[in-house]
Protein backbone atom coordinates (compact mmCIF):
# COMPACT_ATOMS: atom_id res chain seq x y z
CA UNK A 1 0.00 0.00 0.00
CA UNK A 2 1.56 3.21 -1.13
CA UNK A 3 1.72 5.81 1.57
CA UNK A 4 0.18 9.06 0.68
CA UNK A 5 1.79 12.34 1.80
CA UNK A 6 0.69 15.60 2.51
CA UNK A 7 1.65 18.48 0.92
CA UNK A 8 1.56 22.07 2.19
CA UNK A 9 3.28 24.13 -0.96
CA UNK A 10 2.58 24.30 -4.25
CA UNK A 11 5.48 23.10 -6.28
CA UNK A 12 6.12 26.59 -7.27
CA UNK A 13 6.44 28.20 -3.78
CA UNK A 14 8.31 24.96 -2.80
CA UNK A 15 10.74 25.86 -5.49
CA UNK A 16 11.16 29.57 -4.46
CA UNK A 17 11.31 28.62 -0.87
CA UNK A 18 14.05 25.61 -1.67
CA UNK A 19 16.20 28.31 -3.61
CA UNK A 20 16.48 30.73 -0.24
CA UNK A 21 17.25 28.24 2.28
CA UNK A 22 20.12 26.89 0.27
CA UNK A 23 21.54 30.27 1.01
CA UNK A 24 21.08 30.86 4.41
CA UNK A 25 23.19 29.80 7.31
CA UNK A 26 23.15 26.68 9.47
CA UNK A 27 21.51 28.76 12.98
CA UNK A 28 18.90 30.68 9.96
CA UNK A 29 18.15 27.52 8.45
CA UNK A 30 16.95 26.71 11.44
CA UNK A 31 14.82 29.36 12.74
CA UNK A 32 13.19 29.08 9.22
CA UNK A 33 12.55 25.57 9.83
CA UNK A 34 10.96 26.25 13.22
CA UNK A 35 8.94 28.96 12.14
CA UNK A 36 7.84 27.59 8.72
CA UNK A 37 7.04 24.18 10.87
CA UNK A 38 4.84 26.93 13.56
CA UNK A 39 2.99 28.52 10.64
CA UNK A 40 2.20 25.17 8.60
CA UNK A 41 0.85 23.25 11.94
CA UNK A 42 0.99 19.82 13.11
CA UNK A 43 1.58 17.56 10.81
CA UNK A 44 4.39 19.48 8.71
CA UNK A 45 7.58 18.18 10.26
CA UNK A 46 8.16 15.13 7.90
CA UNK A 47 7.18 17.16 4.77
CA UNK A 48 9.67 20.16 5.60
CA UNK A 49 12.36 17.59 6.25
CA UNK A 50 11.52 15.65 3.07
CA UNK A 51 11.35 19.04 1.32
CA UNK A 52 14.66 20.50 2.52
CA UNK A 53 16.37 17.67 3.08
CA UNK A 54 17.37 18.20 6.83
CA UNK A 55 16.79 15.47 9.75
CA UNK A 56 13.33 16.16 11.72
CA UNK A 57 15.47 16.86 14.55
CA UNK A 58 16.73 19.93 13.27
CA UNK A 59 13.56 21.22 13.02
CA UNK A 60 12.30 20.55 16.37
CA UNK A 61 15.27 22.40 17.85
CA UNK A 62 14.43 25.52 15.63
CA UNK A 63 10.50 25.09 16.67
CA UNK A 64 11.84 25.29 20.19
CA UNK A 65 14.64 28.27 19.74
CA UNK A 66 11.86 30.32 17.70
CA UNK A 67 9.12 29.43 20.43
CA UNK A 68 11.02 30.09 23.38
CA UNK A 69 10.50 33.24 25.74
CA UNK A 70 12.64 36.07 24.85
CA UNK A 71 13.53 35.13 21.40
CA UNK A 72 16.35 36.92 19.97
CA UNK A 73 17.78 36.19 17.08
CA UNK A 74 21.81 36.59 16.87
CA UNK A 75 23.07 35.60 13.38
CA UNK A 76 26.75 37.71 14.52
CA UNK A 77 28.30 34.76 15.78
CA UNK A 78 28.37 31.61 12.99
CA UNK A 79 29.80 29.00 12.92
CA UNK A 80 32.75 29.22 9.97
CA UNK A 81 32.45 26.81 6.45
CA UNK A 82 34.41 23.90 7.16
CA UNK A 83 34.85 24.34 10.87
CA UNK A 84 33.78 22.11 13.71
CA UNK A 85 35.02 18.11 14.13
CA UNK A 86 36.85 17.30 11.64
CA UNK A 87 36.12 14.26 9.51
CA UNK A 88 38.04 10.63 10.59
CA UNK A 89 40.69 9.58 8.78
CA UNK A 90 41.15 6.50 6.89
CA UNK A 91 44.22 4.27 7.58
Amino acid sequence: MARLFKTFYTPEVEKHKQKFYAGLREKERRHFLGQEYLSLGIGSQRYLSRVFGCSRNTIFKGKKEVSSPGFQPDYSTQRKEGAGRKKKKAN
